[in-house]
């Protein structure tokens, strides 16, 4: 199995275990210039939830990744020994329910099977439950195989809020990383401040892992062969286009009931029933 290395061994054992790791990245001048990068290209604070891979104009969404990942690199890859960067987006909640991003994983961006791909998140301001802080149902990364896709709603989606029930929130200070699973189940809830709460997310993959773009069509699943721009060139729910179809298969995509939920991530198994008891055994119990 491909996955990310840590120099420091016990972030490389939580993001193998927990699903993810957080350790201290940015210097106070770094974001600085982070957030006057962002404030360049917006003279006013998006609406909602908001990613600049989500612009029309893929040309700046190209120059905002470049522009902010000439910061960036040197800092991340001290960290690891065996990392390749994919380029990222800033992304902002402002205030209000239109900022909530539902319980939901990333998609796929390499065969599981063989490799683990991962998202690092830089949060530009402080933040918490107040203003919107991720919400990680730990340890979810290894518990199903799942495939993740344009139009494939997420299994647990149905049952999002008895799920919540079992996550926490990562409370972190600005210029913090956390690296996370792109198969870590997460959300976000609305801001309740009246300040953006502005971030940073970049796509990660250990050195040599294949890209792969997975979409699917009632129970069958396409396997794509990608490459790192893909998504800077392409609108997300616009499909493949030009990448070679490497395979497909069958994997129904299901959404689970709480007690299916409880049994597959939260390991708890049905009680079974007491055998009932003869008459001699109940007249006769010690």
């Amino acid at each position: 199995m491909k996955r990310v290395i840590f120099h420091e061994s016990a972030l490389t054992e939580q993001l193998k275990n927990d699903g993810y790791a957080t350790f201290d990245l940015l210097r106070e001048h770094d974001i600085e210039a982070m957030t006057a990068i962002f404030k360049e290209y917006h003279t006013s604070d998006p609406e909602g939830f908001y990613a600049t891979t989500h612009l029309d104009d893929k040309e700046k969404r190209k120059i905002l990744s470049d522009k902010a990942m000439s910061i960036l690199s040197c800092r991340i890859e001290k960290h690891f020994e065996n990392i390749q960067l994919l380029g990222g987006a800033f992304i902002s909640k402002a205030p209000g329910e239109k900022g909530i991003l539902p319980l939901h994983q990333d998609w796929n961006l390499v065969d599981e099977k063989v490799a683990r791909s991962y998202n690092l998140w830089i949060p530009l301001v402080d933040v918490n439950e107040e203003n919107g802080a991720m919400r990680i149902l730990v340890g979810s990364h290894c518990k199903q195989e799942t495939y993740r896709g344009p139009q494939v709603p997420p299994v647990l989606y149905p049952i999002s809020n008895e799920v919540d029930k079992h996550m926490v929130s990562l409370n972190m200070k600005r210029g913090e990383a956390v690296l996370y699973d792109h198969a870590l189940w997460h959300s976000s809830p609305q801001n309740q401040t009246h300040e953006l709460r502005l971030a940073f997310v970049l796509g990660v993959v250990p050195q040599d892992a294949d890209l792969k773009y997975y979409q699917q069509n009632g129970d069958t699943v396409e396997e794509y062969a990608s490459h790192p721009n893909f998504f800077f060139e392409n609108d997300r729910e616009s499909g493949p286009n030009d990448l070679p179809l490497v395979r497909s298969f069958q994997h129904p995509n299901s959404f689970l009931s709480k007690e299916e939920f409880e049994r597959i991530y939260l390991d708890k198994t049905e009680a079974k029933p007491e055998p009932k008891k003869g008459f001699f055994q109940r007249l006769f119990r010690n």
